[in-house]
């Protein structure tokens, strides 16, 4: 990445992308672009609920760390998703995020 340049993210499938700040999780770059993700947890890693899919730019994000591994396994997703509250921008990244409806037996579901 060339100095002065934002990373660029799009999210799906809102179709919705901007320019963030180097360093930005994925969940506060949302909320700047207008996008809501849930956050049940408050950004803490402990729960799922921000969770994402990374379609492209997965090298441009940063490491995994432990609190975040321990729960994405827990839920059986380690190899599939990234927890927006803790996945931060270093890059070009285009992600999925889940798409929670209303059950008829339940509060929340996700896609």
């Amino acid at each position: 990445m060339r100095a002065g340049v934002m990373p660029k993210i799009t999210i799906l499938p809102d179709a919705v992308s901007g320019e963030i700040k180097t360093g930005t999780n994925l969940l506060k770059s949302a909320e700047m672009l207008g996008v809501e993700l849930l956050h049940s947890c408050g950004g803490m890693a402990a729960c799922t609920t921000c969770r994402i899919v990374v379609k492209q730019g997965n090298e441009n994000l940063s490491r995994i760390k432990l609190a975040e591994e321990e729960v994405l396994a827990e839920a059986g997703i380690l190899h599939s998703h990234r927890l927006a509250c803790q996945a931060r921008v270093f890059g070009d990244v285009i992600f999925e995020r889940p798409v929670w409806t209303l059950g008829r037996d339940s509060s929340l579901t996700g896609d």
